[in-house]
């Protein structure tokens, strides 16, 4: 077993989460859109470590340097931002997940790094905080669904502050907002795809605004997530009949 920085040479490899997802989702079918984007945006805004088990990679954690993370909060510079981490089932409880984490610490700190931050949440199923706390992450802000968590390298404490969401839709129709090209997760671009399509769906009752991810946009609405009127109904997976509710209830 051994841990590897990712380059672009193995960009072909990347989300060996897609190997475990249930047969009733289709979150696989948007690897290519996100391997584009990882392809596109790598040394800029994602970077991230491959544990393998000879040439298989059976374990990531793909982050960015906090002046160019694409995630809601402002953060001081030169601090490592997680934006997610997965090891396959069959290599869990195993150690692995400490050994891939010690290769990261050590080598962040090298590259001058002052800790890592990371935006854990609530759910069991993705990125819960007490995965976090077993290595040594402790919670230093808290705004649901989120804990933010921080491990210090070579500052003990940072500032971060959480974005405001700061949207206002059209008056004269539902308005849904999607963020594009920001298809860092194959689960991101399902959801994309999903909404737009269901949004269609009502026809000329909904407007769809689509919106360009970046830095500057995302200091300047607050978000990369979905909206629908101006408001984060939907946060991570969900089902079309979910989403079409929640589009009904704005609708009244």
């Amino acid at each position: 077993m051994q841990v590897k920085k990712v380059t672009i040479d193995d960009l072909e490899t990347t989300y060996c989460c897609m190997n475990e997802v249930p047969p009733s989702v289709s979150w696989s079918e948007y690897l290519p859109e996100s391997r584009q984007w990882f392809r596109a945006n790598l040394g800029k805004h994602v970077e991230g470590y491959h544990l393998l088990d000879g040439v298989k990679v059976v374990g990531h954690v793909y982050f960015a340097t906090s002046e160019k993370a694409l995630i809601p909060f402002e953060i001081e510079p030169e601090v490592a931002c997680i934006y997610c981490t997965e090891i396959l089932r069959d290599y869990m409880h195993k150690g692995y997940g400490k050994m891939m984490f010690d290769y990261m610490k050590n080598d962040v700190r090298k590259e001058g790094f002052k800790g890592i931050l990371v935006p854990a949440t609530e759910f069991k199923e993705w990125m819960h905080y007490e995965l976090f706390l077993r290595h040594g992450f402790k919670v230093i802000k808290e705004h649901s669904p989120y804990k933010v968590m921080y491990f210090p390298l070579t500052k003990e404490s940072i500032s971060v502050k959480v974005m405001k969401l700061n949207y206002t839709p059209s008056k004269d129709k539902v308005e849904v907002t999607l963020f594009k090209n920001h298809f860092f997760c194959p689960v991101g671009a399902c959801m994309y795809y999903l909404m737009k399509k269901v949004a269609r769906s009502f026809g000329d009752k909904v407007k769809i605004v689509e919106i360009d991810t970046t830095p500057e946009t995302l200091r300047k609405y607050g978000t990369q997530d979905p909206l629908i009127n101006g408001k984060i109904k939907i946060f991570g997976p969900a089902s079309e009949e979910e989403v079409k509710k929640a589009i009904q209830e704005e609708l009244g």
